[in-house]
This record gives C-alpha cells, structure tokens and sequence, in this order.
C-alpha cells in the first residue's frame, strides 16, 4: 500500500519527528560564488524539472553559500518538543529560482540544492521529512563574535573515480579572509537588502534579471521569510525508479533578529576537485579560487515550517 494519505508509523526507536521546528540563536555567514547560469538551468531541469507540472528557471549565475551553527533546535509537536533538542551546523549551496508561468516570473524561491550537516538526527529528518539533499561533513567556522577569518568544509568521498579508491575525508571547499578591511552593522533584514543592493547594483549579470525582479528575490528578508523550494523523491528497492517525487515548498519564518553586518574585507573561495561532489558540473563554481561577493554574517532565530506540495 502506498499513499501520502497512509499513516506514517512512528514506531519505538524511530527518529522522525513531525515539523515544524524552531531554531535559536542561528549564527549564518554568507557568500554569493559564482557559477555558470547554465549548469545551474541543467541541474535545475534533472531534479525540479522531473516534476512536469512546473517550469523553473535559474535566474543567477551566482550561487549563495552559507555556513550557519543553530544552537538550538526543536520540534514544536509533542512529544518530540518535550524530548530534548540537539545543535546543528549546516552548509548550504543556494540556487536562487524563478517558477515560470507563461514565459513570466510568477515567484522567486530560494532552493538549497547541496546541503551537508554534523548531526545524524538532523539528516534524517531533512532527508525523510522535507526532502533537503543532506550529507554529513565536517567544518571549521568562527563561533559568534570571532572574526570570520577561515571556514571550510570537510565530507568523506570518493575524491578520484576509480576501482582502487578508499573512501576517505576530503576537503571540498575552504574560504579565507585575506586582506581585513571595516564591516557595518545591519539592524534588520531592511538594512541588509539595502546594502546589500549598494554593493551589487555594479555588478554586471549579477541576476540574470531586471533589477525590480532583483528587489523581489530578497524580499523574503523583509516579510520576514525565506520561501524555500524542495525537491522531495525516495527511491525503489532497486534505485531505478521514485516511489515518490515532487516539488515541495517549506519557508523559513524569522522569529526574531539578534545582529548582523556585512563585511568589507577581502575573501577567496576555494573549491576542491572531489569526483563524487563535482560542484563544477552541477553548478559550474570553478575548481581553483575565485573572489566571492557580499559576504555577510547574521544571527537569527526562526521556525522552519512543514514541506507542503508547491
């Protein structure tokens, strides 16, 4: 028997809980990479593009990547919420997307397409539950008020293809600061779509878009929410075919903003070629070092809601 209207067996010794979930004291450092705007439409057409009844559209050549250490999470549902709560530290790859309908922009989703985590109960739940395209990993950030002066992230992989390889740590990518320069403290969401427009507004083909469509994308700040796009599927016992696939949408809804600032010191992004996570294929970031733009750092509390059908 299978239907999303089965009852889901919550069985004892089993680790899904039900969402949503709230988040305290999310500490997030931020970098938009550049990509290329094609790869990026190719990833978008072999995941989202699987489910016909939508056309999504990659509207950015850029890529934001975020390292963000929650503090504290927990379900909001009992009993889960009187279980305990757990910290998680994710790093995220962020494609922003357009849905398309009639050859017009009809709403602007954030979609995490490479997600790793440090917690195994976090996986789990991101994978089973919303459908979050999560791995484990570990990672080197600052803790909150430490200058943001090396992350990196660390998975176990295969870093070259071949019959002979072990499966072993590998470094994926690292970022640096490299020359110190001023940072300016933002009071809200406003505050950094607003700066965040002065320093970009000079970038050429930042957004493969019109600057008003620009406004809208991070709009979600000042709602304040960050609307989230999921591409949901499990496999059958024989991994060739889905059991179940979809697009889901799941926002996160700012609680409460404690801090931020932008940064205006000097940074470079490094990638890593790692052949079982070719970043270059799937997004096109370029093995080697580039120059990220409008680095930031916010910490936030917020509530990430249910994963319904789009």
């Amino acid at each position: 028997m299978s239907s999303e209207f089965t009852p889901y067996a919550q069985f004892p010794g089993g680790v899904i809980a039900q969402p949503p979930c709230r988040m305290l004291n999310a500490n997030m450092y931020g970098f938009f990479v550049k990509g290329d705007i094609n790869k990026i439409q190719n990833y978008l057409d072999e995941t989202l593009g699987l489910v016909k009844e939508y056309h999504f559209k990659a509207i950015s050549q850029y890529c934001m990547l975020t390292f963000t250490d929650i503090e504290n999470i927990k379900p909001t549902t009992e009993p889960w919420a009187s279980q305990g709560y757990f910290q998680e530290t994710d790093v995220i790859i962020w494609l922003p997307v357009a849905k398309m309908q009639d050859d017009k922009i009809k709403h602007i989703y954030w979609y995490p397409a490479f997600i790793c985590v440090n917690n195994i109960y976090a996986l789990i739940n991101g994978r089973e539950t919303w459908g979050f395209n999560k791995y484990l990993c570990d990672y080197v950030m600052p803790a909150k008020g430490q200058s943001p002066d090396y992350f990196s992230m660390t998975v176990d992989a295969f870093k070259t293809y071949s019959p002979d390889t072990k499966m072993a740590s590998c470094e994926l990518f690292n970022v640096k600061m490299v020359a110190k320069d001023t940072e300016s403290a933002i009071e809200n969401f406003v505050d950094l779509v607003k700066e965040g427009m002065k320093l970009l507004e000079s970038e050429v083909n930042f957004f493969d878009m019109d600057f008003s469509v620009y406004k809208q994308l991070l709009s979600g700040f000042i709602n304040p929410k960050i609307d989230q796009l999921l591409f949901k599927q499990l496999p059958n016992g024989d991994a060739t075919n889905a059991v179940y696939q979809n697009v889901l949408h799941s926002p996160s809804v700012i609680q409460k903003f404690h801090s931020g600032c932008l940064y205006f010191h000097e940074f470079e992004f490094t990638l890593n070629q790692v052949d079982m996570f070719p970043l270059s294929d799937m997004f096109g970031i370029k093995v080697g070092s580039q120059r990220p733009l409008l680095p930031f750092n916010m910490l936030f509390d917020f509530n990430q809601e249910a994963a319904l059908n789009l």
